[in-house]
């Protein structure tokens, strides 16, 4: 029991020491994006975003870009909360590696 609690107080440490992702609003998409940061392009004074791009989280260095806009398919969309996003449905990648993950509160949940 003793240990139990000691390895949840360690695992809780190490926890808090993550930093999920982050966001920032761009008027275009950068070239070379940073790791743990959503980027979002398009019209600021209306919170109308047009796309969003990030590097991918499993630590092969892809850029992943997605869709915002509703009229195209296949279109995702942002939530903002408490300064961490969170992006639905899953991000599946389809080459390379195959990453299937949520963003959740800025959060990688893998599937």
């Amino acid at each position: 029991m003793l240990v139990k609690k000691l390895f949840r107080r360690i695992l809780g440490f190490f926890r808090k020491k993550e930093h999920g992702f982050k966001w920032q609003i761009v008027f275009e998409l950068p070239e070379e994006p940073l790791e743990k940061i959503l980027y979002l392009e398009g019209n600021i004074r209306e919170k109308d975003y047009w796309y969003a791009l990030l590097r991918c989280p499993c630590g092969c260095g892809d850029k992943i870009m997605l869709n915002l806009m509703n009229d195209a398919k296949p279109c995702w969309k942002v939530n903002i909360d408490k300064r961490r996003p969170s992006v639905f449905p899953s991000i599946w990648r389809t080459k390379n590696y195959k990453s299937h993950f949520w963003l959740s509160k800025g959060k990688v949940v893998w599937a």
